[in-house]
Parts: C-alpha cells; sequence; structure tokens
C-alpha cells in the first residue's frame, strides 16, 4: 500500500515547481505566481518587492506561498479580493508562511489579511497587522486551521464585531506559539471551531482595547495548555477567558481543559479569568494554572484544584519587559498522566522552546529558562535563543 501511494505521488513530486515572484524574477507579483501555478508548486516571494494592492482569490489543490530574503509586506492598498480580503483562500491544503499581512478594509468592516475558505490552511511565521480581521474564516464544519509562530498586532475594525483572528464553525483550530496582542475593540483570540487548541501563545491587551483575551462562545472541545493571559488595564471586559456564552446549552462534544496556564490581571478592578457560559462545560478540567492579580479565579463559582494556585501580583512579575517566570515553584504542581503534562512553552517573541519540567504551575517553568528549540521553529527563532 505505501509502495502504490509513493508512486502516484512521485509524478506530482516530479511536476512541482519554485516560482519565484519579485525584482527582477519571472514574476512581479505573488498572485500572478499563484494563477500560473499547478498543484504542488511552491511561491517564493522575495522580501523586496512591492506588492501593494497586490490581492487575489485562489482555491489550488495543493501550495506553498513562502517569504525569503526577509518578510515580505503585502499592504492591502484600499484593495481586497471578493470584497473579503488581501487573500482568499480555499482548494485543499495550503500553507502560507514568512509573510505580512496589512490594512484589510472592506465596506462590511470584515477585511481580512487572510479569508479561509478550504479544507486545511496552515500559517507559520506570519504577522497580520493593522486588518479588520488577521484571518477569518468560513463556517466549513471539515475545515482545518494550523497558525503557529505568527503575530497578530492591532486587527479590529473598533466595533467589536471583528477580532485578531476568527475560526468560525470549522472542525479544527490550533494556535501555537504565536503573540496575539493589542486587538482593537474585539478579541484576543475567538474561535467557533468543534475543538479548538491554544497551547503556548501569549495573548496580551498590549497597547490595544480588546474585550476578552479568549472567547470560545460555542464552546465545543476546548484544549488551552501552557498559555500567557494577560488582561490589562485597557481591556474592556473583566473576563480574560469566555467560553459557551452565546450556545443555551452544551453541545455533544463540549469539555474544556486548562493546563497550566498563567494567568495575570493588571486592571483596577477585578477579573474573571474564566467565565463559563450556559453552552460551557459543566466540568471543566483545571490542572496547575497560575492566576495573578484581584479577581475570581472561574464564574459560575468552584473549588481550586490542589496544583492550582492564586494570589496577588506578585514582586517578581514585570508585565512592562514581559517577565511572568516565577523565581520558584511554590506551591509544586501536581503530577499530570502522560500526555496532558506540557512539553514546550512559549518564547518572546511568538517562538517556542522545550520545557525543562512541569514542577511548576502556570506557563512557564521556575527560575530557569526551557532548553531547547519547539518543533519546527522558524530560523529567526533560533537566532534569539
Amino acid at each position: 500500500m505505501l509502495l502504490r501511494a509513493a508512486c502516484l505521488l512521485l509524478p506530482l513530486l516530479l511536476a512541482a515547481e519554485v516560482r519565484r515572484v519579485g525584482p527582477g524574477q519571472q514574476y512581479r507579483t505573488p498572485c500572478e505566481a499563484v494563477r500560473a501555478a499547478a498543484d504542488g508548486d511552491v511561491v517564493e516571494i522575495d522580501a523586496a518587492g512591492d506588492y501593494a494592492g497586490d490581492v487575489c482569490a485562489f482555491a489550488p489543490r495543493r501550495l506553498t506561498l513562502r517569504g525569503v530574503n526577509g518578510r515580505p509586506v503585502i499592504d492591502a492598498a484600499g484593495r481586497t479580493a471578493q470584497g473579503k480580503a488581501i487573500w482568499v483562500i480555499g482548494g485543499g491544503e495550503v500553507a502560507v508562511e514568512n509573510l505580512e499581512f496589512r490594512g484589510a478594509r472592506c465596506p462590511d468592516r470584515n477585511g481580512a489579511g487572510i479569508r479561509f475558505e478550504g479544507r486545511r490552511l496552515a500559517v507559520r511565521d506570519c504577522v497580520f497587522r493593522w486588518n479588520e480581521n488577521g484571518i477569518l474564516t468560513a463556517n466549513d464544519p471539515a475545515a482545518e486551521l494550523l497558525v503557529e509562530y505568527s503575530e497578530f498586532d492591532s486587527n479590529g475594525h473598533g466595533d467589536g464585531y471583528s477580532h485578531n483572528i476568527y475560526a468560525g464553525k470549522i472542525a479544527e483550530f490550533t494556535m501555537q506559539f504565536c503573540w496575539s496582542h493589542s486587538a482593537r475593540e474585539g478579541h484576543l483570540v475567538k474561535s467557533r471551531a468543534a475543538r479548538t487548541n491554544l497551547r503556548y501563545n501569549l495573548l496580551d491587551t498590549g497597547r490595544g482595547t480588546p474585550s476578552y483575551e479568549a472567547d470560545l462562545p460555542d464552546s465545543g472541545a476546548a484544549w488551552l495548555v501552557g498559555n500567557l493571559f494577560v488582561q490589562r488595564a485597557s481591556s474592556r471586559n473583566e473576563a480574560v477567558v469566555s467560553v459557551g456564552e452565546e450556545s443555551a446549552a452544551p453541545r455533544a462534544e463540549t469539555s474544556l481543559s486548562l493546563i497550566h496556564n498563567t494567568f495575570v490581571h493588571l486592571g483596577r478592578g477585578g477579573a474573571v479569568f474564566v467565565r463559563i457560559g450556559r453552552g460551557g462545560s459543566r466540568a471543566p478540567v483545571l490542572r496547575n494554572n497560575l492566576f495573578l492579580g484581584r479577581g475570581s479565579v472561574i464564574s459560575p463559582p468552584q473549588p481550586l484544584p490542589p496544583g492550582n494556585a492564586a494570589g496577588p501580583l506578585p514582586d517578581w512579575l514585570d508585565a512592562a519587559r514581559l517577565l511572568f517566570r516565577p523565581p520558584v515553584a511554590q506551591p509544586p504542581a501536581q503530577d499530570l498522566p502522560p500526555g496532558m503534562a506540557p512539553e514546550w512553552e512559549y518564547r518572546h517573541p511568538a517562538c517556542g522552546a522545550r520545557r525543562s519540567s512541569a514542577r511548576t504551575p502556570g506557563a512557564l517553568e521556575a527560575s530557569v529558562a526551557a532548553d531547547s528549540s519547539a518543533p519546527d521553529l522558524p530560523r529567526r527563532c533560533a537566532a534569539e535563543k
């Protein structure tokens, strides 16, 4: 069977081309190269080019688009494809790597850097800045979105209905080793996916005015591990993570696991670190989380299981410098079964590293930095170790 599959794949591999974009290259803009590309091709985009207003919609079976020689910037420059986004991506399997998307605006106030309408999309080492939505997906119950090592900065129209990143009613949404901050009135992350995986991210109010740091309005199966949630005074909502607030009752697949996250509230009033609505899990799993600052841990209230820790802001925390690593493991974390303990941790900016152990509550191990690189680490992260 494996030999047969390899034989079927070989003609596609042999036919694949690298289509180069930029000054002096075969194609002037990425969209020109995309229109010429065949299934399985790689489009390499030189950062030296000017791609302002290069908007398009495409739906390949397989395609990779990659920035080279730096990070190319694609500014919407007042244009969008299909009135939706800089790029509207459909089709089968698409990867977008090392690109920056800026300034998408639409008459419906929902312009996105990327509008995802296909089956599988992987976004790696990208930046989404000053769009109405960084990434926005369609509602395809079979679609899967992976976003990693990427930054979302100052997206949102300012009306509260557009967000740094918004996954619709898709099968699975995974966001890992990302930095989402400074959203304009909307959420730092919003997901209606049947399964949402938020792993090893920094979700920080920053200089913006976001509402929730993470909003899962339909709940679904939610796995939140190793995240740093930082709510500052400019946040528009007391809740940090909101789950199931727009559903009347839990769905069949509804669950909520919060494992080794660090929550920091820096506002003047009290926070609700985790708010569970009518559609949220009735039996959330909380293991080895750290809740720092004024406020209540969970609403509706319930006892905090052993291994979790809550208290006032400690002297060692320096939010201005993004220093959230505790000096000692106190109290110690509870032992977790295989597959539940975090293997990695967030490293700034939008990078990751192997966690030295899981003896400390929260997203970062006490006193010592993580000791090696995370999987598929971008080259820029390796240089910053």
